[in-house]
């Protein structure tokens, strides 16, 4: 992506690139509006995006809520978007496991709550939710049972809607964060970052656990953000496979509690916890919280094998009193904040939506345009293709495989080393294809993945990025 001049004008500076940032970014794309998506980091999916559950829920929040309204417009769509942006996605519904009579009796109010958002739901005995989930313990006594519910790979969805973006022509900025707005009678009128000076009609608050900073830099509503820490465990897809549905804890007052999730790729997720703290960076795992989290899950699922751990992660998600906010700031006429709490991922079409129609009501002119992009190029997987045996007529580096536990080729990295947004590092890499992230972590496909990268960006192998953290070498 080559920088265009640094004194060029866009109508719409979008701050951060997580899954709401570039869900706007692929929105305003098939518009005539000139776009601009700054990032703080060296990729999409830094932030929350990252790491949360990947799961597209069709009912989280009361009905009549902003939350469950965004909600309500995106999960009923991502069959279609997926399909068209190349990310995996699963249909394959939940069961809310109440195991106490106390979490029973809540249940009515969640179903009447579900049906209220127009959302398909149903109350079943215990013996009917081990029916669906044979894996749920004999201790549930009734369970909700969620249809729509889905499973997400949220950092391929970052990744494509970004990659459709770039397509369309906005240009997307890594290593930019923002350090300084510009404002003349009370608009903003530039932005800045370390590299230029970028004047913009409208900016766009998508900076999550950031954005009270980005609002306070140009001079809009004071609110603050808190990181809320969430500690998981992945469990190998031997397991993983088994799982035939997301198994949801009952809701606690201040969370949805800790979950049993499968992922796209076979896998499985145990969590997360919730711990509220003021150290924004802060993704420390604490052996304590995992017990916590271990105990909690084998309620629901017993047979949840922790031998079968193939590591433990902490994430980050934004916190604050207002969960969603999605508004014209009060203050500053031309600044959109898009922020959300817990369901950035299963709101992300729905926010785009939004804010679309909060730029067009300001005075954005936002025509639809012809010639835009609907949809990026698919690359078959090696690990999920109907048909692995005929890939190697298609490219004969997909005989090639580089990451052994996941199966992925030297023909899907070397495809997300070219994309429009292509990876920039071997963290890069691994959010496009999953390879390093197998049950041995990199440990046997590392030195393959660097040399890839190595020759795609003429850099040395001990030179490659890793992580923010560091390089190959370091």
């Amino acid at each position: 992506m080559t920088p265009r001049p640094a004194d060029q004008r866009f109508d719409v500076v979008v701050v951060g690139a997580g899954v709401i940032g570039t869900a706007i970014a692929a929105r305003l794309s098939s518009t005539s509006a000139r776009v601009c998506l700054l990032e703080a980091t060296d990729d999409v999916a830094e932030g929350a995006s990252k790491g949360n559950a990947g799961i597209t829920s069709s009912y989280y929040a009361a009905p009549g809520t902003l939350e469950s309204d965004v909600i309500a417009t995106s999960y009923r769509r991502w069959d279609d978007v997926c399909r068209r942006l190349d990310v995996p996605f699963r249909r394959i519904g939940a069961v809310m496991a109440a195991l106490t009579s106390d979490e029973a009796d809540g249940l009515p109010g969640e179903l009447a709550n579900a049906k209220a958002c127009g959302v398909a739901a149903s109350i079943v005995s215990g013996d009917q939710a081990r029916r669906l989930e044979p894996l749920i313990g004999p201790d549930c006594i009734q369970g909700l049972v969620l249809p729509d519910e889905g499973i997400i790979d949220p950092m391929r969805l970052c990744v494509g809607f970004a990659e459709l973006a770039a397509r369309n022509g906005v240009q997307v900025r890594f290593d930019s964060p923002v350090i300084d707005i510009e404002s003349q009678d009370g608009r903003v009128v530039a932005v800045i970052t370390p590299q230029a000076r970028i004047e913009t009609s409208f900016v766009v608050n998508a900076a999550g656990l950031f954005a009270d900073q980005i609002s306070e830099l140009a001079g809009g509503t004071n609110f603050k953000m808190w990181p809320r820490k969430g500690e998981y465990w992945l469990i190998d897809r031997d397991w993983g496979r088994t799982l035939r549905h997301i198994v949801f804890a009952a809701p606690l007052p201040d969370s949805k509690g800790i979950h049993v999730v499968p992922t796209t790729n076979g896998t499985a997720l145990l969590g997360p916890s919730v711990t509220d703290s003021d150290r924004r960076y802060d993704k420390t795992t604490d052996a304590e919280m995992l017990a916590h989290v271990t105990e909690k899950t084998k309620r629901l699922v017993p047979s949840v094998p922790m031998d079968r751990a193939i590591k433990a992660f902490a994430a980050i998600r934004p916190a604050s009193e207002k969960k969603v906010r999605i508004e014209v700031d009060e203050v500053v006429p031309n600044l959109v904040h898009a922020i959300n709490r817990s369901t950035g991922v299963s709101s992300s079409l729905g926010i785009a939506d939004r804010v679309a129609e909060l730029l067009a009501g300001a005075g954005l002119d936002l025509t639809v345009r012809t010639d835009a992009l609907d949809h990026i190029p698919t690359v078959r997987r090696l690990l999920l293709d109907p048909e692995p045996e005929t890939l190697a007529a298609l490219d004969p580096r997909y005989t090639q495989v580089v990451c052994a536990c996941e199966d992925v080729s030297a023909a899907e990295i070397q495809a997300a080393l070219e994309m429009a947004v292509p990876a920039r590092s071997i963290d890069g890499v691994r959010k496009r294809t999953r390879a390093t992230a197998g049950r041995c972590q990199g440990s046997v496909c590392m030195a393959g993945v660097t040399f890839m990268c190595s020759l795609a960006q003429n850099r040395a192998p001990g030179d490659v990025v890793v992580t923010a953290a560091g390089t190959a070498g370091a």
